[in-house]
């Protein structure tokens, strides 16, 4: 283990000797704490937070997703069926007229034949 000097302002000094008395510690280990704490792995979450706020970036939790993929299907399949009833409703009109209108049946004559 190492050891590090550092100057503390007398004031500074002051509180923390109040708050290494208070805490039952001594000065060593109230520093290594917060030095430990400091220095710990950050909350990835976080730091992304900060980074997207620091670059001026859109906040991802603030923006809705909008990723409905079942939606999307269903558009894709409507889509494919309205062309599949488009192109034979027109390759309808283009065929022979006799062939493709089916012609009404001839009405009987109530009296005679």
């Amino acid at each position: 283990m190492s050891a590090l000097s550092i100057r503390l302002s007398p004031e500074i000094e002051k509180r923390l000797e109040l708050e290494v008395g208070r805490l039952k510690v001594t000065k060593s280990k109230f520093v290594q704490d917060l030095l430990e704490s400091a220095l710990a792995p950050k909350d990835s979450v976080a730091l992304l937070m900060q980074a997207r706020a620091q670059y001026g970036l859109d906040d991802l939790a603030q923006t809705a997703a909008t990723t409905n993929k079942a939606a999307q299907v269903k558009a894709l399949a409507r889509e494919a069926v309205q062309k599949k009833h488009a192109a034979e409703k027109n390759r309808d009109e283009q065929a022979d007229p006799l062939v493709a209108t089916p012609m009404a049946a001839e009405p009987k004559a109530k009296y005679g034949k």
